[in-house]
């Protein structure tokens, strides 16, 4: 039988998990919820273990490669416990103007669990403190060495008042930085020890690889509660609401458009209109039926009026990125808002664009993958697995004569801003 990656993915409200061969193929997944009380790393720990009991690793488990979103914090306890969780979109008390990501987050933890901090040997990251749970090795997980401004350097530490020492050194995406068995949360969890567990990093960085969004012109729509539209290119395309960061390889950038609540407002609508109770394919369905221009007298329906507000979002955000870059994209679908077959096909219809699905809408887990068997040598480079386990199974054009009349709509909705 073929080798094996258990794939991680830490997100806001539940571990994803999945056992990903070497040809992309999902041999098993799973998906374990975290508490919605405040939460520690022992949580992580605790659905990491629920998680391998479901998927049953058997003997052919080559690695383990474990992601997150970021930067959500954990402390080390002297005893080597957890501290408190503070996640990635909870509010700042006071405002931070530098570039980091992390060090307004440092500076929130502080203020919010002072006990924890003081007391922290590491303060990490929810994946690194997965990885050291299992290995013992505090590590951060820098994604390529272009990144360090969005983490932090010495002198912004020291500017900001901030301990060196209670945080770990970097490493790179897809290092392999120790083997099961020799952490503090190895008795909990139940994995074979000697298992190589690599880094996977921050799920943004993580899915480009696991959507294949490595090469010029190749673009991916990650879509859970928020949302954000990345396109690969050769350099960097400053314009008006485009965010540039580095790309998954060297020589590459990423253009992005970060739409901060599409799949927030969709179910902030659905709660509010009594429908919690409901399948999001079974509302689709329905807004489908109702017409696009409804008859005279006739209001929308309301749910319609929902989703054609977010796709016009999204198409405007496609439409900034291809005049910064000259790049039109099939995007590549990732994340919750991946798994509702009948948006995509809406989303397509709403704003002209081609949309694709990979063999798994949860990128990430594929990018994980790619990172372990490329560490383990499986593949020559992270790019290599990239191309050969990134598959597409399913894509989405639109509809001609929907796209004409939701083109017009949609400029109407944007001569009404």
């Amino acid at each position: 039988m073929n080798r094996a990656v258990l794939a991680v993915d830490i997100g806001t409200s539940s571990l994803k998990a999945a056992l990903i061969g070497p040809d992309g193929a999902i041999l098993a997944s799973s998906r374990c919820r975290f508490p919605d009380s405040r939460r520690s790393g022992s949580d992580w720990a605790l659905a990491l273990s629920d998680a391998v009991k479901i998927l049953s690793p058997g003997s052919n488990l080559a690695a383990v490669s474990i992601s997150g979103n970021g930067p959500t914090l954990a402390s080390v306890t002297p005893s080597d416990g957890s501290g408190a969780v503070l996640l990635w979109n909870e509010p700042l008390a006071r405002p931070y103007g530098g570039e980091s990501l992390f060090i307004p987050r440092f500076l929130e933890y502080r203020n919010r669990f002072p006990e924890d901090w003081d007391s922290a040997k590491y303060v990490l990251s929810g994946p690194e403190w997965l990885v050291w749970a299992l290995t013992g090795e505090a590590v951060t997980v820098l994604p390529e060495a272009r990144y360090e401004r969005a983490y932090w350097t010495p002198g912004e530490l020291a500017a900001a008042g901030l301990p060196a020492e209670k945080l770990a050194p970097f490493v790179p995406a897809g290092a392999l930085i120790g083997h099961t068995g020799s952490g503090p949360a190895s008795a909990s969890i139940p994995l074979p020890p000697g298992i190589p567990v690599v880094s996977g990093g921050p799920d943004f960085f993580v899915a480009l690889i696991g959507t294949g969004t490595i090469e010029p012109g190749v673009g991916c729509d990650r879509a859970g509660t928020s949302e954000g539209l990345n396109l690969c290119t050769a350099a960097p395309t400053p314009a008006p609401g485009v965010r540039v960061l580095p790309g998954v390889l060297g020589e590459r950038w990423n253009a992005s458009c970060l739409l901060p609540d599409t799949g927030a407002i969709f179910h902030e609508w659905r709660k509010a209109s009594g429908q919690a109770g409901r399948s999001y394919p079974e509302i689709m369905r329905e807004i489908l039926a109702s017409d696009i221009r409804p008859r005279h007298g006739e209001a929308p329906h309301p749910g319609r009026v929902v989703v054609e507000e977010i796709g016009f979002t999204v198409r405007e955000a496609a439409d900034t990125l291809r005049a910064a870059t000259g790049f039109r994209p099939a995007w590549r679908l990732s994340g919750g808002q991946a798994r509702n077959d009948l948006w995509n096909a809406m989303k397509a219809d709403i704003t002209g664009e081609a949309f694709e699905l990979t063999d798994t809408p949860d990128g990430e887990l594929m990018g994980d993958a790619a990172l372990a068997f490329a560490a383990i040598g499986e593949y020559a480079t992270v790019d290599e697995a990239a191309r050969s386990m990134v598959n597409i199974k399913k894509r989405y054009e639109p509809n001609p004569a929907r796209a004409r009349e939701y083109g017009e709509k949609y400029l109407e909705w944007r001569d009404k801003r």
